[in-house]
């Protein structure tokens, strides 16, 4: 838990005007490729899919000529935002998982073996040879893996250890 006193963290009350979270987001390539990746591998389902140049997009992100492919995919009770910027081109590539800047999603399983042999079976690569049990922290028990996406992005799959999966 953090220490509400640290600077670094503002007291509770001040996050009073804050009444959820809306959306995740990840930056790709290819909306259609990663559509498919999100929809086929994880079960995730499009909510809205359009395209916006300049307007308010430039000026909320600040990038000006902003051209981009919004793509809200829906499941298990989260919305995930893939961006794909036409206009101005960025990097093809993410950045590695230690680096920062970098982001992961988190999916929850009540079986790991089962995943982890569907995104094998399916040539989806995965960072270890099997999935690995969590030795410390309050999931210790519990499994999980790392997927990688088709842009690089990480993917984490967790089955979460016996104490924590009634919780």
């Amino acid at each position: 838990m953090w220490d509400t006193g640290d600077a670094h963290f503002p007291p509770p009350e001040a996050h009073l005007v804050i009444t959820g979270v809306h959306h995740f987001a990840l930056t790709v390539s290819d909306a259609e490729r990663s559509i498919a990746f999100y929809r086929d591998r994880f079960g995730l389902e499009v909510a809205a899919d359009r395209e916006v140049q300049g307007d308010y997009v430039e000026v909320i992100t600040g990038i000006p000529g902003v051209h981009s492919r919004l793509v809200h995919l829906r499941g298990y009770g989260i919305m995930l935002e893939l961006l794909q910027y036409k206009a101005p081109l960025g990097a093809t590539s993410s950045r590695a998982f230690q680096d920062t800047g970098s982001a992961h999603i988190c999916f929850v399983t009540d079986d790991v073996d089962a995943v982890f042999a569907q995104l094998t079976a399916a040539g989806v690569p995965i960072r270890s040879t099997a999935p690995v049990t969590t030795t410390s922290g309050p999931n210790k028990g519990g499994r999980g893996i790392y997927a990688v996406d088709p842009d690089g992005n990480a993917v984490e799959v967790v089955q979460l250890a016996p104490h924590l999966a009634g919780a």
